[in-house]
């Protein structure tokens, strides 16, 4: 583990390594925040979202729920679970766990299961 990771976990309470490991552990929100992140501006339904990422729509669905109570995501409108629209608003102290988990985990699998296995000894 680098110097920054071992920052990072160190600079975690509980409630927010239990948010980081929901994250990290479901690929589906990870590949969320991916996006997200690369198209900030973006508003999506499940539906488009899944045909993004190439995920089923049923599982987006749920997931971006998850990540809109969460606070990372902003559900603007609700017309039903698949038609629901989602963009990316995340709360203050959640932008910035977002942004480091970004920059410490990159498209990189390796580096999430390294996280993920800090954060869990820590």
């Amino acid at each position: 583990m680098n110097k920054k990771m071992a920052k990072f976990v160190k600079s975690l309470n509980e409630k927010t390594k239990a948010l980081v490991l929901d994250i990290l552990e479901s690929p589906t929100k990870w590949n969320l925040i991916q996006f997200y992140k690369t198209n900030p501006f973006s508003i999506h339904t499940p539906r488009g979202l899944a045909n993004i990422i190439g995920r089923k729509a049923s599982i987006v669905s749920k997931e971006a729920e998850c990540l809109a109570r969460a606070g990372v995501l902003k559900k603007i409108s609700a017309n039903g679970d698949l038609s629901a629209i989602y963009s990316y608003e995340p709360e203050k102290g959640i932008a910035k766990i977002i942004d480091s988990l970004i920059e410490l985990c990159g498209d990189s699998r390796e580096a999430v299961k390294e996280l993920v296995a800090a954060i869990k000894e820590s």
